[in-house]
């Protein structure tokens, strides 16, 4: 459920969070999650909860890099100051995650829990003049790996450069990102013809034992119809499938991961500002982040959502 609230003073308080049914007998029990509050202006801006570190919130990688494994707030409690400067927009954040979980190196979780280093995290994105950039650094976390979905590598001081611009009709981007396993490389090249977008992309990476990667993507837009095809180095191709029905109904089918995932789903706009959601999802692998799976990110399993907009 979302709530959103203009104030006299150009401000707009908000909230929004879950509610997740633990069984589905007459016994139900419910909890609230992904719980987030924010007080924001058009310039400026606070939030706290389960939001976007600042260096998560900017980045965006150039292609599949192995090294920009910037932490995805999941689960943790992130408190993030968004500010425009100079044209520039800035994030920084700090959140502290309780969640752990044992691993075969530490063999126990910490005695006193709280005594991690904080996430410091911080995003700049802005342009100047044809070039759009974004920079992105965190600082190295706790050892203690969480129990949410980051992996070791998050843990690492991370930095990322990003510079994109418009040549002859398409989008170049170049990007480097670098932490402690080394450096990844990568340019990035979209071009629009008609309903079609064709999107190819190339990383070095500088580990001696990393593999570089390609990847290319075509997507389809015309009409009620989206198509989009993707496929990289190892084969791991993805379709995913989109179809407006019209009278405010969208039908969502695809397969991911080589085929190993595969989801459907149904949004429908009641009016109002409430919508439902019907999905299915199978995340084969269970590979995904959260099991988030296929272009809209849906949940394992069958789910069922009802939204309201105040």
């Amino acid at each position: 459920m979302a709530f959103s609230q203009e104030l006299n003073n150009g401000y707009t308080a908000a909230a929004s969070f879950e509610f997740d049914v633990a069984k589905a007998d007459q016994g139900a029990s419910f909890n609230a999650s992904d719980a987030v509050i924010s007080l924001t202006n058009a310039d400026s801006g606070i939030h706290y909860g389960d939001t976007k570190h600042g260096a998560e919130n900017a980045w965006s990688a150039v292609g599949s890099m192995d090294n920009d494994d910037f932490r995805v707030a999941d689960g943790e409690m992130v408190t993030r100051a968004d500010m425009t400067f100079g044209g520039a927009k800035i994030g920084i954040s700090l959140g502290d995650d309780t969640n752990y979980t044992v691993t075969a190196a530490s063999g126990t979780t910490p005695a006193v829990k709280g005594t991690e280093k904080d996430y410091i995290s911080l995003g700049i994105t802005g342009t100047a003049g044809s070039f759009s950039y974004a920079l992105a650094h965190q600082n190295a976390n706790t050892a203690w790996l969480d129990g949410d979905d980051n992996s070791a590598k998050s843990q690492q001081a991370t930095t990322g450069v990003r510079v994109s611009t418009t040549l002859g009709g398409a989008t170049v981007a170049l990007g480097y990102a670098k932490n402690d396993d080394g450096g990844s490389t990568g340019i990035e090249v979209s071009y629009p013809m008609g309903a079609l977008t064709t999107t190819a992309s190339y990383v070095q990476e500088g580990a001696a034992s990393a593999e570089n990667k390609w990847d290319v993507k075509v997507a389809y837009a015309e009409g009620a119809l989206g198509v989009t095809v993707a496929t990289d180095e190892s084969q791991d191709w993805n379709v995913d499938v989109s179809y407006d029905m019209g009278n405010g109904m969208n039908l969502f089918v695809g397969a991911d991961d080589g085929g190993k995932d595969t989801y459907a789903g149904v949004s429908y706009d009641l009016g109002g500002g409430a919508s439902l959601l019907a999905s299915y999802a199978n995340d084969n692998d269970n590979d995904d982040t959260d099991d988030e799976v296929g272009a809209k990110d849906y949940k394992e399993g069958m789910t069922f959502q009802l939204s309201f907009a105040f």
